[in-house]
Parts: C-alpha cells; sequence; structure tokens
C-alpha cells in the first residue's frame, strides 16, 4: 500500500507530447492495492532543472509554483529536487502494481515526515486550483484521522 510521501521512479514515462524518459513521483494519498477508480493514487512529478526555479528558497516557493527539496535536507533525492506544484497526477493502484512487477516503477526511500507536511501545507495554498476529488483524497483522511485519535501524538 502506498502512503502520503512514498517516492517512486517511472522508467520511461511517457509524457502528453509523446516524449519518454525516467520521472521521480511523490505520492500525496494512502492508495490501497485493489483496483478502485474511485481512489486513484494521486502524486506530484518532480524536477532537477534549475532555470526554471531560480531564487527558489527551501520549502514552499508559492510564486514560483514549486516546493524546493535540497539534498541537503532530503538525502532520498539525488540532486536538488524541485517538486511541481499545483498539477496532480493520477495513477490507477492496478498501473502501479503492473508497472512494478515489469520492474518499471522503483520505489525510493520516502519524504521525511517534516517535509512531507510542509509540501501538503504549501499544496493546501494552491486548493483552488485542485479539483475537490482530488483534495478530499489528500486532505479529507487526514483531517479524520487527526480527529478520532489516530494520527495524534
Amino acid at each position: 500500500m502506498l502512503q502520503p510521501g512514498d517516492i517512486f521512479i517511472y522508467k520511461n514515462y511517457i509524457f502528453h507530447g509523446g516524449s519518454q524518459r525516467d520521472k521521480w513521483f511523490i505520492v500525496l494519498n494512502t492508495s490501497d492495492n485493489t483496483p478502485d477508480p474511485e481512489k486513484p493514487c494521486l502524486v506530484l512529478k518532480t524536477t532537477s532543472k534549475i532555470e526554471r526555479y531560480k531564487g527558489c528558497v527551501k520549502g514552499c516557493n508559492k510564486q514560483l509554483r514549486c516546493f524546493f527539496a535540497p539534498i541537503t535536507w532530503q538525502t532520498c533525492f539525488k540532486t536538488d529536487t524541485y517538486i511541481q506544484l499545483p498539477e496532480i497526477f493520477e495513477f490507477s493502484a492496478l498501473e502501479l502494481y503492473s508497472e512494478s512487477l515489469a520492474g518499471n516503477i522503483q520505489f525510493q526511500p520516502p519524504l521525511t515526515s517534516d517535509c512531507l507536511g510542509q509540501l501538503k501545507s504549501c499544496l493546501a495554498g494552491f486548493k483552488y486550483d485542485i479539483a475537490p476529488s482530488h483534495w478530499d483524497l489528500i486532505y479529507k483522511n487526514n483531517l479524520r484521522e487527526h480527529f478520532s485519535g489516530k494520527g495524534m501524538v
């Protein structure tokens, strides 16, 4: 089962324009292994291309529409990484499972809980750019867990 903050590399990912290359993704919601179309795995894509994000500081950079995770903070990345906001991608659990079995998806160590919390807070600043169904999958379950005592420290 995928958890918020999990990271995976999708080998030879095919982009909308038809180009193909390895792409890193950050999981935003809990996604189980059932092929439930109502509960897709929601992810953000990343880039290491600094040209788009000159002037970024660690963490939330709302004006540049990114979240910067320097390698000195998040060692799960091999280079300074920019998590692109607020475009959210959907994968079915079935696709992730089958691509993982085929060797096209490699899982990496997850984001730290501190980084994930800051990322989700940053993403919440784009609420009006996020589909309500995505918002509910990312944020509503966390609120339920918090108030039921499961997420409380």
